[in-house]
């Protein structure tokens, strides 16, 4: 059984999908509510393969779809009976769009007192910046992430990813979860909210700590760590491979994994992280990749597994899927889609022991499940087909 079974969720978001795709993985009845004119956008995101978005085969996996006109009077009163037999309401519009269309928290919760109403915003849905519009750049900019990502002599850098949407998504499907448990304890719903700056914020603990303890501000220091040594991305005889060094007792086990000079381990100014890290841009750095410089990247990983210390080669997308660890956990799967064929995809990052994980779902074609979910709410095929004319479903 899955832990998320019985739980429906309508979910209204556009151009995301995360939150919900977390919660139908986990066996949430995910109902996605698109617009009759086209669907949500993201399922023409690219890239596209046969003329479907793989972002949208990603996304909306595990997912079923109705449409439907929220600003459609005979729409907005459709939504309502779906609300009445739903658990979880998720959106991503710019805030007060659903209180304008009259189908905000308030009115949705006297519809159903146990509701949990979950909602993505740039900003939140108070204060005086709750209406300026933003992104996943815009996050990493206003948050200060991209101020200490990258090198110092170099700009402000972006993340490769959208960080902000994805942990804004987690953040706020972790939070639907303890909504559902406190609504299935007291009877009684709630709004949950999450942003993307306060998520970029939340993640950025040890630049915030930092700040908060030194009142300095934290600057780029490409990719080493200001405390810790060697904890970087070093040059060898191929390529480049990250080394976490973290502890002396890790340093004594690279030295002797790679049969270091004595003075590695003896000499005070590299015996101890607590003083490596004053002396590992001065020299040490410069003769590491000396040492690398002798080996391949796939020989200092090789070195490193046997000898259990963090450190491997800098991959390609192409090589991380080729990893046997994350083809044993089931990380990367491939789903059979009607329209792209097979496609590969992350699988999913929470296991459960014991319990054999099932195939994922592929997502629904636009308005799939039409039919079945309106039936059950009373509505015949007659019926349908005059919504479907005027343009409510």
């Amino acid at each position: 059984m899955f832990p998320l079974e019985g739980i429906r969720v309508l979910d209204l978001m556009t151009l995301s999908g995360y939150c919900g795709m977390e919660l139908a993985d986990y066996g949430a009845e995910v109902i996605k509510v698109e617009s009759p004119d086209g669907g949500d956008p993201l399922r023409t995101l690219v890239p596209l393969k046969n003329g479907t978005s793989a972002h949208h085969a990603f996304r909306d996996r595990g997912k079923k779809s109705i449409t439907l006109n929220l600003r459609h009077p005979e729409g907005k009163e459709i939504f309502k009976k779906l609300v009445a037999t739903a658990d979880v309401v998720l959106e991503n519009f710019p805030p007060n769009t659903m209180e304008e269309l009259g189908l905000g928290y308030q009115e949705l919760s006297a519809i159903k007192p146990s509701l949990v109403y979950g909602r993505i915003s740039a900003y939140g849905s108070t204060g005086e910046g709750a209406n300026t519009p933003q992104y996943d750049l815009i996050a990493q900019a206003k948050s200060g992430v991209m101020h200490f990502t990258g090198f110092p002599e170099n700009p402000p850098t972006r993340i490769g990813f959208s960080i902000s949407e994805r942990y804004a998504a987690s953040f706020l499907s972790s939070a639907v979860c303890l909504a559902i448990y406190n609504a299935r304890t007291t009877g009684e719903g709630q709004m949950v909210e999450t942003t993307l700056c306060g998520s970029a914020i939340a993640i950025s603990e040890d630049k915030v700590i930092t700040y908060g303890a030194t009142k300095e501000d934290p600057m780029r220091t490409g990719n080493a760590h200001p405390l810790i040594n060697p904890y970087d991305i070093l040059k060898c005889k191929d390529g480049y491979v990250a080394m976490g060094i973290s502890s002396d007792a890790q340093w004594m086990k690279f030295c002797n994994a790679f049969n270091c000079p004595a003075e590695w381990t003896e000499d005070e100014k590299y015996c101890s992280n607590l003083v490596r890290g004053y002396h590992y841009f001065g020299d040490l750095r410069v003769k590491l990749e000396d040492l690398f410089s002798n080996y391949t990247m796939q020989e200092i990983a090789d070195i490193c597994d046997q000898a259990l210390i963090p450190g491997t080669m800098c991959s390609t997308t192409k090589e991380a899927l080729q990893q046997p660890q994350l083809q044993v956990r089931n990380m990367i799967v491939t789903v059979k889609d009607s329209t792209l064929g097979d496609l590969e995809m992350p699988g999913k990052p929470v296991k459960f022991c014991n319990q054999e994980e099932e195939p994922l779902r592929t997502a629904p074609e636009v308005g799939e499940q039409n039919a079945q979910l309106y039936a059950a709410l009373g509505i015949d095929s007659a019926k349908l087909e005059g919504l479907q004319k005027e343009g409510v479903i």
